[in-house]
């Protein structure tokens, strides 16, 4: 049986008529509620608009197309199409702008251009968004056989079913010393559509056998890496002379990536703390009203290079909380070092409400702005934690911690301590600009959603 794949042909066809919309409702911005601002400019008529819109949207679909935003799975979801979304809609505009100069066609306003790069860079991640958890539902998911017993193989098939794009069903997870044989009658017996080898103990002689079968079956396999095992993230796949190589590659987050990324944080942290300034005294306000001084809670973290720093929020629990933290550690409800309550009874009630809507991270913006941390990163660890790390996990302190991350829309709390470390780490050796765009822009809707914000 044929795996149903979702309706992706679609993303493309809405994606052309919603950036179509955007030109367009930046054309009536632009000559309708801004006149008066900016003066007249009917130098071409809406029809002429309505092409440049149609072609502005083919060039960014295409540009799309080749960045792989309409393929059927990422490996961080959301963020890496999002993060091919707002590439595409830079370069078109780009592209549009170049265009224009070269052929000397400057008749229609810069300021619809300029609307468009960022309006559809947010409609189109958030239609994707809304598109992927509606078709995810949608039809008969693939049936899956893990190879593999273990831990790490039972985390990857709960990823599978309930964070991958794609729909999964695990029917089994079948131990490793099983036959080629026997894995090929499951196969056939059991109506399986892809197998995944999650044992790195099997031969290789036996497992060239297991995927030979899945070929001649015509199935699907993957087989996990067990990347943290054996190299860093920060290498690639290479060839030479028909042999399979792994080599090193730079860290992303070197050089010019960090000069970048600072000035990312220095622009934007600055900025948000402008608009957001009513949010600050209002919530300031309320602490006060619901429990007294202090408003802000100081508490010290290790950022970049086990480097100890004062990480600014605002308070939600009553004065003296951290000293109370010993006599609740039974009702630790996380893994590994963390500690997290859902319930926590130290909280107060407008803690409860500032922790709900993350106002309580928004006085960290400062830390961003002093250089402590970053707009997006790991999450910063307490000294306690960090103690109990392992050689792998200490990679997450080789970047500066950062306010939201990919933990921050993938679940937070919710998250394990090595699903979380997982994430991290995949972060710090692939990152990008435009990473940290697309997770900036699914912050927001995380934020809203209410999943781990305990």
């Amino acid at each position: 049986m044929k795996r149903k794949r979702n309706l992706l042909w679609l993303l493309p066809v809405t994606d052309l008529a919603l950036i179509t919309l955007i030109f367009m409702g930046g054309y009536w911005l632009r000559h309708s509620l801004l006149i008066d601002l900016m003066g007249s400019d009917f130098r071409l008529s809406i029809y002429h608009y309505f092409l440049s819109g149609l072609v502005l949207g083919s060039v960014q679909v295409t540009i799309m197309a080749v960045f792989g935003v309409y393929k059927p799975e990422f490996g961080l979801g959301m963020i890496e199409e999002v993060a091919g979304i707002i590439r595409g809609a830079l370069m078109a505009v780009l592209f549009t702008f170049a265009m224009t100069f070269i052929t000397r066609q400057l008749l229609f306003s810069r300021f619809v251009l300029i609307f468009t790069f960022p309006a559809s860079a947010l409609l189109l991640s958030y239609w994707h968004s809304l598109f992927r958890k509606n078709s995810s539902k949608r039809g008969n998911p693939a049936r899956v056989l893990i190879l593999g017993t273990s831990d790490q193989a039972r985390q990857l098939g709960v990823f599978m079913e309930n964070r991958a794009q794609l729909p999964y069903f695990i029917v089994d997870y079948i131990d490793p010393d099983t036959s080629s044989d026997e894995i090929s009658s499951m196969i056939r017996d059991r109506d399986i559509q892809e197998l995944v080898v999650a044992s790195h103990s099997i031969p290789s002689e036996k497992l060239s056998s297991v995927i030979l079968g899945c070929e001649k079956l015509g199935i699907q396999y993957k087989i996990a890496a067990d990347v943290f095992a054996i190299v860093s993230l920060t290498a690639r796949v290479a060839h030479m002379g028909g042999t399979t190589l792994i080599e090193s590659v730079p860290p992303p987050l070197s050089g010019w990536g960090l000069l970048i990324k600072r000035t990312t944080d220095i622009i934007l942290s600055m900025f948000l703390i402008i608009i957001l300034s009513p949010v600050f005294i209002l919530s300031a306000l309320v602490i006060v009203v619901d429990s007294g001084f202090p408003v802000f809670y100081k508490q010290t973290r290790l950022g970049k290079n086990n480097k100890p720093f004062s990480m600014m929020k605002f308070r939600s629990m009553r004065p003296g909380a951290h000293d109370e933290k010993s006599a609740l550690s039974e009702q630790n409800e996380s893994e590994g070092p963390l500690f997290k309550i859902k319930n926590d009874p130290r909280t107060t009630k407008a803690g409860k409400f500032i922790r709900r809507w993350s106002i309580d991270e928004l006085p960290q913006l400062f830390n961003v702005l002093a250089g402590k941390m970053s707009l997006v990163g790991p999450r910063p660890p307490l000294s306690e934690e960090v103690e109990e790390y392992s050689r792998r996990d200490f990679k997450r302190l080789h970047t500066i911690p950062g306010v939201t991350g990919v933990w921050q829309i993938s679940g937070r709390s919710n998250l394990g301590f090595d699903e979380m470390v997982k994430l991290d780490l995949y972060y710090v050796d692939n990152w990008s600009i435009w990473m940290d765009l697309a997770i900036l822009i699914l912050t927001p809707s995380a934020v809203v959603s209410g999943s781990g914000a305990y």
